[in-house]
């Protein structure tokens, strides 16, 4: 299980033993609580991340889903940063009979890379090091290192843009930050016992809610 503490303004990490967390409320199916498909995509993309983007090198956060100038101010101070965090999931337009009535659709990931030099005029192409790559090498790292992986269990990444941001005008001269998306096509919820967990959870909660109707009726 994944969880969220606050370093510096800015969501990080923190794993602990999910054997130890109760789920609840009790027949609350944990898959879905812990976000099936959408949460192994996020864990599959952070540590896809890492491999490109060494943590020895990068500091990795999570991207909040609407970051404040204050949070992206903070994540600019500690570059190299890389930042993501869950886009939308968007249904398919085309009707699928394997499907069965599942959801399924374009699951996306924002992604954010923030790096600051001592030298403005190295921000295009960087030096010699890794840690010190620039935009050039982080625009060639995401389009070779993402786009095209499979990843197992749910689908193949395509690399939908890659930019330098608007936000970029929060940064001075020294700093600058790359943004891209992320999407994966064709992303089906098909836990079938999670799914039949869920249904049999929501008819309960439908039959309590009845009984207190009807008692107070």
């Amino acid at each position: 299980m994944v969880t969220l503490s606050i370093t510096h303004g800015i969501p990080s990490q923190r794993r602990v033993d999910c054997m130890s967390d109760p789920i609840t409320p009790a027949g609350y199916p944990s898959a879905i609580l812990k976000g099936d498909v959408v949460g192994r995509a996020l864990t599959g993309v952070q540590d896809r991340l890492k491999a490109l983007f060494p943590d020895t090198m990068f500091r990795h956060v999570l991207l909040p889903p609407h970051a404040t100038r204050q949070t992206w101010e903070t994540m600019t101070r500690d570059a190299p940063c890389v930042a993501v965090g869950v886009g939308r999931w968007k249904a398919s337009r085309r009707a699928s009979r394997r499907a069965n009535n599942r959801f399924i659709g374009t699951l996306s990931f924002p992604l954010a890379i923030f790096q600051s030099l001592e030298q403005p005029e190295d921000l295009y192409l960087g030096t010699d090091t890794l840690s010190e790559i620039g935009v050039a090498g982080l625009m060639a790292a995401i389009a070779g290192g993402l786009n095209g992986w499979t990843l197992p269990g749910v689908g193949s990444c395509r690399v939908a843009t890659i930019k330098t941001s608007a936000k970029a005008e929060w940064c001075d001269d020294h700093s600058v930050v790359v943004t891209a998306k992320l999407m994966f096509k064709g992303v089906t919820l098909d836990n079938i016992e999670a799914l039949a967990a869920l249904e049999d959870f929501v008819a309960g909660q439908e039959a309590i809610l009845m009984k207190k109707e009807s008692r107070n009726a």
